[in-house]
């Protein structure tokens, strides 16, 4: 149902039940009796009931799960010891309390059509993870192959030279110098890494 229809049904409700609460009666007690408690009647039971029963349908229908419809037929059982009018209070705050959850949950579902940034917060994350994944497996193949002193020859290139282009022509060339070996033990390291290897 959407929230308009809802509110408007639950709008219908609590006033008819204001309506029925205005015709209870107080019924006093017979002469020489005296009561520790008040006795109330409806002016039409019947009314009552049928007010009653559309209630926790609609309870029952849009309301699933929420505790709404539990307190509200836990205040019907307490009827039987005709406290009428506080319990009809309580059951008209029941449905009263409904037209504010109904307010929430659209609200919220207007803002869950509005998650697409935190999936981009996400993916972000995600390619951001992977690609370090990626950096260190060539990383760690690279270091697998070189000695310590080839290594720093590498990083002497990148503080010398700041054009990538020179530097990757400079970092090809001292590969190259320290064996063909050297580069295929690297690209076979890169291949057989099982991150990489399952890709194939």
């Amino acid at each position: 149902m959407e929230e308009e229809n809802l509110l408007a049904e639950l709008n219908n409700l609590i006033d008819e039940g204001k309506e029925i609460k205005k015709h209870i009666k107080y019924v006093p007690s017979p002469e020489n009796v005296w009561r520790t408690y008040s006795v109330y009647k409806f002016q039409d039971y019947q009314l009552f009931e049928i007010w009653k029963s559309k209630s926790i349908r609609l309870l029952s229908r849009e309301f699933k799960g929420d505790r709404c419809i539990k307190d509200f037929e836990e205040v019907i059982k307490e009827m039987k010891y005709t406290k009428y009018p506080s319990d009809l209070d309580k059951l008209i705050g029941i449905l009263k309390a409904c037209t504010f959850i109904s307010k929430i949950e659209n609200e919220q579902e207007s803002n869950d059509n509005n998650i697409s940034p935190i999936i981009n917060i996400n993916n972000t994350q995600n390619q951001t993870q992977s690609q370090m994944i990626a950096v260190n497996i060539f990383v760690d193949a690279i270091r697998d192959e070189l000695t310590g002193n080839q290594i720093k020859e590498i990083q002497a290139i990148f503080e010398q030279v700041d054009n990538p282009i020179d530097s990757k022509k400079k970092i090809i060339e001292k590969l190259k110098s320290f064996g063909e070996n050297v580069l295929t033990n690297i690209i076979a390291n890169i291949i057989t890494n099982p991150s990489v290897w399952g890709q194939f």
